[in-house]
């Protein structure tokens, strides 16, 4: 019996990974964006795909054992610790990340928060980048390329 292969749906629409600068992007949209960047004469600086914690770790109450951190053997009748929490009680979650697409630090102390947009937007981008505006507390910048050029999107 052969396997048929599965091709996965990628993060991005149309989206293929480009080599530039000797950095790895996302799409082409992306390297054209920070090929500009680094022609600004006022970029001080330009940080690529940094990572933001939008959502930190979390503890919860085990649904099993209801936070006792024991449970009654099926087999045994007798009480024995939870496997799920390891009978600790409670279980930590992992939280979430935002990795945007630039970090951008101006010659005159202004920093910006840069995701480029080359196509249609995820169904959970709203969110995430409003979770994201909340943690770092400042808006990010939505940069998408049109025939006319590179416009910023609110």
């Amino acid at each position: 019996m052969r396997r048929k292969s599965v091709k996965t749906a990628g993060r991005n629409w149309n989206a293929k990974k480009t080599f530039a600068f000797g950095k790895v992007f996302d799409s082409k949209a992306e390297a054209d964006y920070y090929k500009l960047l680094l022609s600004d004469p006022s970029v001080e600086k330009v940080e690529v795909q940094p990572v933001y914690e939008i959502i930190p770790a979390y503890t919860v109450i085990c649904r099993r054992c209801e936070g006792t951190g024991r449970q009654i053997s099926t087999k045994t009748k007798r009480e024995i610790n939870c496997s799920l929490c390891s009978g600790k009680g409670s279980k930590t979650k992992a939280g979430a990340k935002y990795t945007a697409d630039f970090h951008v630090t101006y010659k005159d102390g202004k920093t910006e928060v840069v995701d480029v947009k080359g196509g249609p937007a995820s169904r959970d981008f709203s969110l995430r980048r409003k979770l994201l505006e909340q943690a770092i507390g400042q808006e990010v910048t939505i940069m998408e390329y049109t025939k006319a050029g590179w416009r910023r999107k609110r």
